[in-house]
């Protein structure tokens, strides 16, 4: 996991000391957002009069060596300003902010294409170089694919808080999240499935979340919120409330009705001592098993 960890952060570094991208009158912009390996930041310009074919093929402008890519995927055209997107008969479909496209739909900037299990931005306009700063930096703090922050951001907020509750003499709670028997909905309806429950299950959880509060994709399948200034009653509850939120309505999945349940280990501390992230992590998450081993769908505190 480090090693994966420092191979994100050599990429994150290399994007961020990229150029922006100049729009030149009529030209837009990709910019890959996940997965990482993708070509995580990688821009990919969109020239006038041009079209830019995308899919898994070598020889493809855009080659994206991922299976759930088709070869030709889909075809990306600008007439003098105007992008439009089609599909190309592709396996898995191609989708704009989370909607199949039909017909060949106007691209707005800002939109997020999906390709497979690729996720792209589409750029365009006066402000692109600001708005192209601004996706990576994001993508040094937030998961492209559900839109929680990172687990290294979780790590560095999460020692603030621990010191600032030192200072203060305040509660702090972690809960640990984990879907339960996430490894089914893949084997059962492939890795696009898995990947909409994953964004539907931190939606809901994210619904949940108050503004003070820090939500973020420990890895994989685990989740994991931060709760400053919460005691241990506190902490159930919002894990609660949390848990009926992603079980008490299936997920619609491209037709499919799929019913999701999370554990949920939680761990509080008041006054915290000499507590560590580190600690705090390792108490949480053994909660979390407890809640697992005992069934599943349930708190543990």
């Amino acid at each position: 996991m480090e090693d994966l960890e420092d191979e994100f952060q050599t990429k994150v570094t290399k994007i961020k000391n990229m150029p922006a991208p100049v729009n030149h009158g009529k030209e837009g912009f990709l910019v890959i957002m996940y997965p990482p390996e993708a070509g995580l930041g990688k821009r990919i310009s969109i020239k006038e009069s041009s079209s830019l074919v995308i899919g898994r093929h070598p020889d493809v402008p855009l080659h994206l060596n991922v299976d759930s890519v088709s070869r030709r995927h889909a075809q990306i055209d600008n007439i003098d300003g105007t992008f439009t997107i089609r599909d190309l008969g592709s396996t898995n479909g191609t989708y704009i902010n989370d909607k199949p496209i039909r017909r060949q739909p106007l691209l707005q900037n800002g939109d997020i294409i999906r390709i497979g299990t690729v996720l792209l931005k589409f750029l365009t306009g006066a402000d692109i170089e600001a708005n192209y700063h601004d996706d990576v930096y994001r993508l040094t703090i937030i998961d492209a694919l559900t839109e929680a922050y990172n687990k290294r951001y979780l790590l560095d907020f999460m020692e603030r808080e621990i010191e600032r509750s030192k200072r203060g003499n305040e509660p702090l709670s972690l809960v640990m999240i984990d879907i339960d028997h996430f490894k089914k909905f893949n084997d059962t309806y492939g890795h696009l499935i898995g990947d909409l429950v994953l964004r539907e299950v931190a939606r809901r959880i994210q619904s949940t979340v108050r503004k003070n509060e820090i939500f973020a994709r420990y890895g994989g399948e685990e989740f994991s919120v931060l709760l400053p200034v919460t005691d241990a009653k506190g902490a159930v509850e919002f894990a609660e409330r949390a848990r009926r939120v992603v079980c008490d309505t299936p997920l619609e999945a491209e037709g499919n009705q799929v019913t999701v349940t999370i554990s949920l280990g939680v761990f509080s501390f008041c006054p915290p001592g000499s507590m560590s992230s580190d600690e705090l992590i390792k108490l949480a998450d053994a909660n979390l098993y407890r809640a697992k081993q005992a069934g599943r769908n349930q708190v543990v505190s």
